[in-house]
């Protein structure tokens, strides 16, 4: 078993309170250095960070190196995530394509199926309100990892609650309450009631990719072999990579 341990004392707290105080969570499969440069940037700007600028630095997170070898070699590897690895597929070109409201309402179904499913495949709550049955699901995963003592256990811990954070007063929150301006709500789009205006920015890709990643993580935790970084490039990401290179160049619409 890898995962990535922190060493700095301090550094880790700085990148959860920066990311909780935007709206977000320390993701997994963390580039330290980027997560460094977001947080600095974010804790810099004392309370005054902009969405567009949130959107900016998410940037420098999820580039297409990044998303191919994660697609892949980690979204298609991954038990139950892997039923959804071509929606994944497409939703992350679609995104490098610039179609971004499709890229978002394509992975939002994604969430909610795996997340039931982990839950169904744990023999726990999996029907009903879906934000219930993400709070039982990533409460588990806490209390697994603590059980069996993985990793860093408090990095684990603090990055599950974050995402918890997230899903439950943002993501699956009622759309009429949602307290951000970049309306990354699964209700508001999937249900039809967030317009084109509404949404359909980069920033509304990379905190949904975050999500899968989330699911990606519990998933990972009942394998043999669980990471903390992206995996290793091959031959195939990189190609995959380089194709969304080119799709940033095209102007589809």
């Amino acid at each position: 078993m890898e995962y990535t341990v922190h060493k700095k004392v301090g550094r880790y707290d700085d990148i959860v309170r920066a990311m909780r105080s935007v709206g977000w969570f320390m993701p997994p499969y963390g580039n330290q250095g980027r997560l460094d440069i977001v947080s600095r940037e974010i804790n810099n700007a004392n309370g005054q960070f902009e969405e567009f600028e949130i959107e900016r630095v998410l940037g420098f997170f999820y580039t297409p190196d990044r998303l191919a070898s994660m697609a892949i070699n980690m979204y298609a590897q991954i038990p139950v995530v892997d039923l959804y690895k071509r929606t994944i597929a497409e939703s992350i070109a679609a995104h490098f394509s610039g179609l971004h409201h499709v890229a978002v309402a394509g992975l939002m179904p994604v969430i909610e199926g795996a997340g039931r499913e982990l839950a169904r495949t744990k023999n726990l709550r999996h029907e009903g309100s879906v934000k219930a049955v993400f709070i039982e699901l990533i409460t588990n995963a806490k209390e697994d990892a603590w059980a069996r003592k993985i990793g860093n256990t408090k990095e684990i811990d603090d990055m599950l609650t974050g995402a918890l954070d997230f899903l439950t007063k943002y993501f699956f929150e009622n759309s009429a309450l949602y307290p951000l301006l970049d309306k990354t709500n699964r209700h508001g789009v999937l249900h039809g009631a967030y317009r084109d205006s509404d949404y359909g920015r980069p920033l509304n890709f990379y905190k949904t990719i975050g999500a899968v990643d989330i699911l990606t993580f519990i998933s990972m935790l009942q394998t043999n072999k669980m990471i903390g970084f992206v995996p290793e490039h091959t031959t195939d990401s990189k190609a995959l990579a380089e194709r969304y290179c080119e799709l940033k160049t095209f102007k589809i619409l």
